[in-house]
């Protein structure tokens, strides 16, 4: 017997105190207040901008997000222009925070079309957001144009407005100016009691950039000294690359050593920060559950009072919620996992690739060089050392490169590495067939870990004819890359650290790939074979690479 549960809600009047809730910072009661009426009733558009709000100040960027699109869909039914642009503002708000950087680009522009005359200063807010999100794409130039659109007084008297318009204009390399917007915003800082640390740092870097490198250091001492304990690690990260930048210009390898070790701790501290981001997350979640299961037990007792056919109906109801509830949060939870994976191989990859000990080798040999005498082959190498340098840097920020660029990246490193071997060897790139596209986008550092390998523990002292092939292939869909040497072969290699070594490379690069793998809906894989098998010797790892074709390009 089926029996179907009615219950009628009243329409609770519109919230008075939500404003003072808001000014008073109390954002996590008007999250509790407004998503319980929302289970009611519909809210007000007045309502959706504060529960909006009150998610972005408590850092829930992606709940924000949800409730600025529906708040954006019902003002665009209602043709509600004046409550619209609020909610535009309130999406590219979130977008921002949540580092969707391009996505906001082209948000941006196309809601910049929807602002009339009478909404100048919510289009002012919203340049502050589409400026900012140009400025992380490093469209310079239009970030620039961007911020000069805001022209309210205040606005521009603002030390938002004066921070982010000095870095628009270092991007594009005015530096007088940018230094007269940073002064002005340590003025401002100094007024309010904020801290400086930041535009300290970043008026460092404008010096470094002039090459005054005395103005440079006192500023970033000032910028060490201004740090307080509530600064975030990224800002604190800044000002020690900043630090190696004006040291390794200066040629000071001792100090720029000892600040590759300052930033490879606040990098440990960054990953241990992430890590307690996501078991937080994971409390929370438990901790809604513990909420929803208390009022399901409260909605159990009440319906214990009723008749006793409505109570069948509402048990098998009850258990259904219970049901979906229950695989909500396991959904959920899987989630955080892996991500949490995602975090922790990344992290592993990130430490594995060019670490400080292969710098502060490669230093070494420029120093030598240039003891010697060496002066063009010392010029040779730190032109393939900062190029190998710079892609690496790039391609670990993000989450796709160019083949292309991956290939350059491994390319620039198997050069330097024969420049500093004594054992020569010979690196050949072949494309054994056409590619689909030139924009075909892989995952960085895949093919620089095998590579390094063959380089390290494939060849003896004293190595004749050292080669190492890779072959780029594409049949059946599949994106093959395959890494072959002439060396001892992996199953000759007795040591047993480099052993331990090279299957850490290979274990890490496969739990990357498994994560991937299942992103990006496509097999992919790693097998590593020793060719004496094929009565050869040396090495062969073959790579299923995934991939995706820009199209856009």
């Amino acid at each position: 017997m089926f029996f179907t549960i009615t219950s009628t809600f009243s329409q609770s009047e519109e919230i008075k105190d939500l404003p003072q809730l808001f000014k008073d910072r109390e954002y996590q009661e008007v999250i509790d207040i407004l998503s319980s009426e929302d289970e009611k009733r519909e809210l007000s558009l007045d309502e959706l901008f504060y529960l909006t709000k009150a998610y972005g100040r408590m850092g829930q960027y992606s709940n924000g997000l949800v409730y600025a699109e529906r708040m954006k869909n019902i003002c665009l039914a209602q043709k509600d222009t004046t409550n619209l642009v609020r909610a535009l503002n309130l999406k590219a708000e979130n977008v921002i925070d949540l580092g969707r950087y391009e996505i906001g680009v082209k948000f941006c522009e196309e809601a910049s079309t929807v602002f009339r005359t009478q909404d100048s200063l919510e289009y002012q807010k919203l340049c502050f957001k589409w400026g900012m999100m140009l400025y992380h794409t490093q469209q310079f130039k239009d970030a620039y144009d961007v911020y000069n659109k805001i022209t309210h007084k205040p606005y521009r008297e603002l030390s938002l407005f004066t921070n982010n318009y000095a870095l628009t204009l270092m991007g594009i390399e005015k530096w007088d100016e940018a230094l007269k917007y940073l002064k002005k915003s340590i003025s401002l800082d100094n007024s309010t009691g904020k801290n400086t640390s930041i535009n300290l740092s970043n008026m460092a870097n404008i010096y470094i950039n002039l090459k005054q490198w005395k103005q440079a250091e006192i500023h970033l001492d000032s910028a060490v000294k201004s740090l307080q304990k509530g600064n975030s690690l990224i800002a604190r990260k800044a000002i020690y690359n900043n630090y190696f930048e004006l040291f390794k210009k200066q040629n000071n390898i001792e100090k720029a050593m000892f600040t590759l070790d300052e930033i490879e701790k606040i990098n440990q501290d960054i990953f241990n920060q992430k890590v307690n981001e996501k078991l937080q997350a994971l409390e929370s979640a438990n901790s809604s559950k513990v909420s929803l299961t208390k009022k399901v037990k409260v909605i159990d007792d009440q319906l214990q009072l009723s008749q006793r056919q409505m109570l069948w109906g509402a048990v098998i109801s009850l258990l259904l919620i219970i049901g979906l509830l229950t695989t909500l949060f396991i959904y959920k939870y899987r989630n955080i996992m892996a991500a949490h994976e995602n975090v922790l191989v990344e992290q592993k990859l990130l430490r594995s690739q060019m670490t400080p000990h292969f710098i502060f080798n490669s230093l070494s040999v420029l120093q030598g060089m240039i003891l010697n005498k060496e002066d063009r082959k010392a010029v040779s190498y730190l032109s393939k050392f900062s190029k190998l340098l710079r892609l690496i840097l790039e391609n670990s920020r993000e989450k796709l490169v160019q083949l292309e660029d991956e290939l350059n990246a491994v390319q620039h490193y198997a050069d330097l590495q024969n420049m500093r071997s004594q054992n020569q060897f010979t690196y050949t790139l072949t494309f054994k067939n056409k590619l689909p596209s030139q924009n075909i986008l892989i995952p960085p550092m895949l093919i620089q870990p095998f590579v390094e390998n063959a380089i390290e523990h494939g060849f003896k002292k004293d190595f004749i004819n050292a080669k190492i092939d890779v072959d780029i292939l594409f049949k059946d869909n599949k994106l093959t890359c395959i890494i072959s040497d002439n060396g001892i072969g992996v199953d000759s290699d007795t040591n047993k650290s480099n052993s331990k070594k090279k299957s850490l490379a290979t274990k890490i690069t496969s739990e990357r790939l498994k994560i991937i793998s299942r992103e990006f809906k496509m097999e992919s894989g790693v097998h590593v074979q020793d060719r004496q098998q094929f009565n050869e010797k040396g090495t062969l790892v073959t790579l299923i690479l995934p991939y995706k074709i820009n199209k856009d390009a």
